[in-house]
């Protein structure tokens, strides 16, 4: 395969190359190796100062307060972004990545017009409610129950592993409206405002130190029948459009090739033998397979732009994304560790090393959970053999 950019193409990949190395700050740079996320308050200032910018989503028309940019533009910025260490954003991942394009799709112009743009703002910010204590990568096996009641819908049941419901204004759910039938074809999407009485959140303590998910209550809790996105037992139709968009967008391959770039720059501070870590030749080799699948992984994005650029909305391939994409993040990971030696061991002496030695630890911790949210390995192996090679089940 042969790539390469028009004229135009690439000088908005020098435009927005030149603005990131302008205007990220210090204290939002290298803040995400692994999958780790920024501190929530320099998050929302980041935010704030892409929306300024017209750049939170620049994938949006012009009219919704995007930038209208093709699906090549697109790529570009989505790269060079996630490149120059920017970091990656809870607000928008949820918010922008998942929900307004499904809001767009399959929502009423009534929900367009009430949440998009205090999405692209981040006046509002959401969380999303999928998993239960039974349901997880299985999540048709949901319990949540609601119960449509005039013009309301009673919940009741709990979520877990809710990401940002401490910090969230509203919740996007999954819930059980029939229990008669298949247990996918009884399940409908719904919005739900976390300030409605009955809705109780507690924080998930990780190995981090930090609470990064929650548990989501509900007890009695009214949802407006307007809320209800698509039609009743739509939902899992709906979650399978959304889940691949963040498939797609799980792995920003311009933050796989800044990883790498930080193993090699860690590996050549490190003296192994009397001289630089990235001059060992077993080192060397073990760096090089992983620039290797790195690149084969952008070609893999590529073919996937290329079906986007025609119009084809991202399908079971995107498993493919999720599934190797997550893994080589761990693999990078755990290089960078060993490119480190033994300050790969720190943790909380933060006044006696520098902050990459700190963002490596951190990171390494984080990248285990990548092969988990948003569909385990094993789950996305499963719907990469049935959907996209058609083999049996059985």
């Amino acid at each position: 395969m042969k790539v390469s950019y028009s004229s135009d193409e690439e000088r908005f990949r020098e435009e927005v190359r030149k603005w990131f190395e302008d205007n990220t700050p210090p204290d939002v740079k290298d803040q995400t190796l692994g999958g780790s996320t920024l501190e929530h308050g320099l998050m929302f200032k980041w935010h704030k100062t892409l929306y300024e910018k017209g750049w939170i989503s620049p994938e949006f028309p012009k009219e919704l307060g995007g930038a209208g940019l093709s699906e090549t533009e697109q790529f570009i910025f989505n790269y060079e972004y996630s490149h120059c260490g920017a970091p990656r954003l809870k607000t928008k991942l949820v918010s922008l990545g998942m929900l307004a394009p499904l809001l767009l799709q399959h929502g009423t112009k009534e929900q367009q017009d009430r949440f998009i743009p205090d999405m692209l703002s981040g006046k509002t910010i959401w969380c999303q409610g999928f998993s239960e204590p039974n349901a997880g990568s299985d999540l048709a096996s949901l319990n949540l129950k609601a119960v449509l009641e005039g013009d309301h819908f009673v919940l009741n049941g709990q979520k877990t592993w809710t990401s940002m419901a401490d910090h969230a204004d509203w919740i996007f759910l999954l819930v059980r409206t029939d229990s008669s039938g298949k247990k996918q074809e009884g399940i409908s999407f719904l919005l739900a405002d976390l300030k409605t009485p009955g809705i109780t959140i507690r924080p998930i303590e990780a190995l981090t130190d930090h609470a990064p998910f929650c548990e989501v209550f509900f007890d009695d809790v009214l949802v407006p029948k307007e809320n209800l996105v698509g039609k009743m037992g739509e939902g899992w139709k709906l979650a399978g459009a959304l889940l691949q968009h963040e498939r797609l967008n799980a792995f920003p391959v311009g933050e796989l090739i800044y990883a790498i770039e930080t193993v090699r720059k860690n590996s050549a501070k490190t003296i192994y033998r009397g001289k630089p870590l990235i001059q060992d030749p077993v080192f060397r080799r073990k760096l090089a397979a992983l620039e290797v699948d790195c690149n084969s992984l952008l070609y893999t994005f590529f073919r996937i732009l290329s079906q986007l650029k025609v119009g084809s909305a991202p399908g079971p391939e995107a498993s493919f994304l999720k599934v190797y994409g997550s893994e080589l993040y761990r693999r990078v990971m755990d290089l960078n560790i060993e490119a480190l030696g033994p300050y790969g061991q720190s943790w909380y002496n933060l006044e006696e090393f520098d902050n990459s030695i700190h963002q490596a630890t951190m990171g390494w911790i984080n990248s285990t959970s990548l092969t988990i949210w948003g569909g385990s390995s094993e789950i996305q192996r499963t719907v990469i053999a049935t959907q996209v090679l058609k083999l049996p089940r059985k």
